[in-house]
């Protein structure tokens, strides 16, 4: 018993130096470690492959060639091909097994690609490999353009598109970031641009495609913050009127 009474007051005595409870710090453990934050998660870095493919000589190379990187294509629509790599989509243009553009579906900042490499121009204002169509309008111009804006029907999204042709210079490579108004910033400012087009031209101008200004500027103002969801670049991208 007086064994147990002796522990007890030990205990009792180290419990009044210690601060107890609400009194100063507590004891240290033997041994044991400051508790810190878990670390953040390393932001996504870009895929080393991507970085393979998106080159200024990989336009004009052999198909067969970017498949030894790439393996087969996932899809084939037409002349585009589809490749799944990295946790990104690439859509390759090619003819007679030569590609003529590249580009990426549903860019974000790990599934994307140096612009800048594939036109001369631009360098005062470089497009970011993540860029907003501001970034892009910014840095090298272009054109915008929807493939409807009025009465579009239910086969397909409509596509608003940010278009630049390159100069000699740029070995006349092409530029063509586009997005559909599927709902957020995009489609208040699809739905804006069209309102104004139909203020100045009337709805039926609008639903043919029959004006001759495209209003730039309220286009670059509203487009100007949101990022495309596709970007390609190389020939064969841009139509010729008419």
């Amino acid at each position: 018993m007086k064994r147990l009474a002796l522990i007890a007051l030990l205990g009792m005595a180290a419990c009044s130096k210690g601060g107890g409870a609400g009194g100063g710090a507590p004891a240290k453990l033997a041994g044991a470690f400051p508790i810190s934050a878990a670390p953040a998660a390393p932001a996504a870095a870009p895929s080393a492959r991507l970085a393979q493919i998106f080159t200024a000589d990989m336009l004009g190379a052999n198909l067969a060639y970017l498949e030894t990187i790439t393996g087969p294509a996932f899809k084939t629509e037409g002349d585009d091909r589809i490749y799944k790599l990295d946790g990104c989509t690439v859509v390759v243009g090619a003819t007679r097994g030569k590609i003529d553009n590249l580009g990426i579906i549903d860019v974000s900042p790990r599934c994307s690609f140096n612009i800048a490499q594939y036109f001369a121009g631009g360098y005062d204002h470089p497009v970011p490999s993540f860029p907003t169509f501001g970034d892009i309008k910014q840095g090298l111009g272009g054109d915008y353009a929807a493939d409807c804006l009025r009465l579009c029907g239910n086969a397909a999204d409509p596509v608003v598109s940010l278009s630049y042709e390159g100069s000699h210079a740029d070995n006349y490579n092409e530029l063509v970031a586009s997005a559909s108004p599927d709902g957020g910033p995009m489609l208040d400012a699809y739905t804006d641009w069209g309102d104004q087009l139909v203020a100045r031209y009337g709805e039926q101008a609008v639903v043919d495609n029959r004006y001759d200004d495209n209003l730039d500027a309220v286009a670059s103002k509203d487009f100007g913050p949101i990022h495309p969801t596709t970007i390609r670049v190389g020939t064969s991208l841009i139509t010729a009127p008419g």
